[in-house]
Order: structure tokens, then C-alpha cells, then sequence
């Protein structure tokens, strides 16, 4: 009884042990005409670019890209999308954003 009971107890726990992955996200950015240098310029002229974070779900990954999709600089972007893969697997979602260029 107490090995069946010990066992139950270290199933449940591993169980809610969260397991880590990779998070990737590729952000593609469309700057606002004659803002390309400006907006490119924090990513050395490179679009698309793609991070990578070692986070504990698909959901957390999920959450991570639409907050990266959202237009910080306005002004100088007028779209943004975001796409995610988590653990090598495309979630099948993207997320984006559109500002107005000023």
C-alpha cells in the first residue's frame, strides 16, 4: 500500500513539473515609406528577424508573440506580423498589427 501510494504521489508531481522549450517567433515588419533605415535600425537592416525564449507552454509562446506584434514605434512601422513555432512546431497562428504612417 505505501509503495502504491508513493508512487501515486511522484506521478502527480513529475505531472505538474512544466517542461521548458524553445519559442520562435519570426516578426516581419513593413516600415513607413522613407522610415526604413529609421525603422530597421535597432535589428542592423534586417527584416525578418526571429528570437528565441525557452518557455514553459504553447500559450506562454503565443502570448509572447501577439505582445511582440504589437507597433511600439508609430510613425515609423505600418504593419507588423508576428508568426510562432514552439518546441520546432508551427502553432499555425500569427499575429499582427497595423498603425498609420504620420
Amino acid at each position: 500500500m505505501k509503495t502504491a501510494l508513493m508512487t501515486a504521489v511522484a506521478t502527480m508531481m513529475m505531472a505538474q513539473v512544466a517542461f521548458a522549450a524553445d519559442c520562435m517567433i519570426t516578426v516581419d515588419r513593413k516600415a513607413c515609406a522613407g522610415k526604413e533605415v529609421e525603422a530597421l535600425k535597432p535589428y542592423n537592416g534586417k527584416n525578418p528577424t526571429e528570437e528565441t525564449k525557452s518557455l514553459d507552454s504553447a500559450e506562454a509562446c503565443e502570448k509572447w508573440a501577439d505582445k511582440t506584434s504589437k507597433i511600439v514605434r508609430k510613425g515609423t512601422l505600418t504593419e507588423k506580423k508576428v508568426t510562432v513555432k514552439f518546441d520546432g512546431k508551427d502553432l499555425g497562428k500569427s499575429f499582427s498589427d497595423k498603425a498609420a504612417c504620420k
